[in-house]
């Protein structure tokens, strides 16, 4: 499975983006506008108990989280939902829902899943 999250604007209030599942968009993201992820290339992990124990290029899944707003994000965490405002989503704990259902079902088929990250 190939993520794709395209950053779009970057704000004092958060960093709002576009995720994409195989070139499909999903949902909106919003980041913390001083604490999140590099731009580059990672490997999502479901090893729990390995969180966090990562090589520079693993994440663990539950980094693509639910929440309201960027600034409660202080972990590199990327809020996934529907942009309300700038820094701001909305029906964020059902969009996390459907991506968890995808990414566990991902996984129990012996998927990799690849998050492409692109300022």
């Amino acid at each position: 499975m190939e993520i794709t999250l395209v950053r779009q604007e970057h704000k004092p209030w958060g960093i709002d983006g576009h995720l994409y599942i195989n070139r499909k968009r999903i949902c909106d993201t919003v980041e913390h506008p001083k604490n999140h992820l590099p731009a580059g290339n990672f490997v999502l992990s479901n090893d729990l108990k390995d969180k966090g124990h990562y090589t520079p290029y693993t994440l663990h899944f539950t980094q693509i989280t639910h929440g309201d707003g960027a600034l409660a994000s202080i972990h590199g965490e990327i809020i996934v939902g529907k942009q309300l405002l700038p820094g701001v989503v909305t029906a964020s704990q059902v969009t996390y829902d459907r991506l968890y259902e995808r990414f566990k079902k991902a996984f129990q088929r012996g998927n990799t899943i690849h998050l492409k990250i692109i300022d």
